[in-house]
């Protein structure tokens, strides 16, 4: 029996726990109440808690069967992906697997962005409420009242300064994401077969979250029945039985749009992020900007690394994506291109 322990509005947590629902393995799901207050991370101070042991210090942690404790959400799906090979996230062919990696990057480091501003500005009293109440159970308004301020303030503390043009910016970003992803699921549930990959996993995980904070919601219902429909799809996937698409035939125009929709905001919070920290002393990251600037990195070395063949096979729908260039090495980046390890 695995152990999964997530937050009631971690969007990582749900992608880890839809995973695991697809893939059949055998789980328990735990909030670990372990004395998060408004004010610190969870079990922030005692090396004995159980992020602390999983060394990431927030959600969601893994304990294996064999007592360890993982983290990480993509490598941990790609190593589960070996353990249960015939329901595998990862399409057989290196330059669809690509693709789907891609899309599930954006999903983790990108989506988290825009429900965020509008979780800690337009919707702040209620988010702050409801993420002090999944954290700590049953208590009274007296109590609950000055946890939710303190971790609100903490919260907004991290948005920086904001401005009416950042909010429509990341409103008509989140909407030209939802009308690409709508388009697509018009002609599939499913990007690369009838089967779910990494990329709906990814998606899985931030569609959480925009289902349920209160404005994102409405734009999200309000926009798309499909894109709704489907996240409640995407949280339980035990009864998907589909296979692969040929590579052919999963390099369609709706998936182009649905990159496209994504590429701007990502590639250039990237080039910020990258500007911000450089790239060095990247190897120890685990968290934040520096371990985002990894990631791109990763898939810039994961597409270097395809056959020619293979890269000329995605190459189209990346360029169309206007993705192609940004995922070409830049100088200097050569030397600081690492794996993403299993943590």
């Amino acid at each position: 029996m695995y152990q999964i322990y997530g937050g009631p509005a971690s969007p990582y947590s749900f992608k880890v726990r839809a995973a695991f629902r697809y893939l059949r393995l055998p789980h328990t799901w735990t909030v670990p109440m372990e004395g998060f207050t408004g004010e610190g991370r969870l079990g922030e101070g005692d090396p004995g808690s159980t992020l602390a042991r999983a060394g990431k210090g927030i959600v969601p942690v893994v304990c294996f069967p064999d007592g360890s404790f993982r983290a990480d959400s993509t490598p941990m799906l790609y190593h589960l992906s070996d353990l249960v090979p015939e329901r595998t996230l990862v399409h057989p062919d290196p330059g669809i697997a690509f693709l789907s990696h891609l899309i599930e990057d954006m999903a983790d480091e990108y989506l988290p962005l825009p429900f965020f501003h509008f979780r800690w500005t337009i919707d702040a009293d209620w988010c702050g409420r409801r993420q002090m109440i999944g954290w700590n159970g049953a208590m009274p308004d007296k109590d609950l009242e000055p946890l939710a301020r303190a971790f609100t303030a903490r919260q907004q503390a991290q948005l920086g300064p904001g401005s009416p043009e950042a909010s429509t910016q990341m409103r008509q970003q989140y909407e030209a994401f939802l009308m690409a992803l709508d388009g697509q699921l018009q002609e599939s549930l499913f990007f690369f077969g009838t089967r779910p990959s990494l990329a709906e996993l990814g998606l899985a995980g931030q569609l959480s979250q925009y289902a349920a904070d209160p404005y994102v919601s409405a734009l999200l219902k309000r926009r798309s029945a499909r894109v709704f429909q489907w996240e409640q799809l995407l949280d339980d996937m035990s009864g998907v039985e589909g296979d692969w698409a040929e590579p052919e035939a999963c390099l369609t125009t709706g998936l182009s749009r649905v990159i496209g929709s994504l590429a701007p905001g990502y590639f250039s919070m990237m080039a910020r992020f990258r500007d911000a920290v450089g790239l060095k002393d990247l190897d120890d990251a685990v968290n934040g900007i520096r371990y985002r600037v990894k990631c791109l990195l990763a898939l810039k070395s994961e597409l270097a690394n395809l056959s020619a063949r293979d890269r000329e096979a995605i190459r189209p729908t990346l360029e169309a994506a206007g993705a192609w260039e940004p995922l070409l090495f830049e100088q200097g980046e050569e030397r600081y291109v690492l794996p993403i390890e299993m943590i």
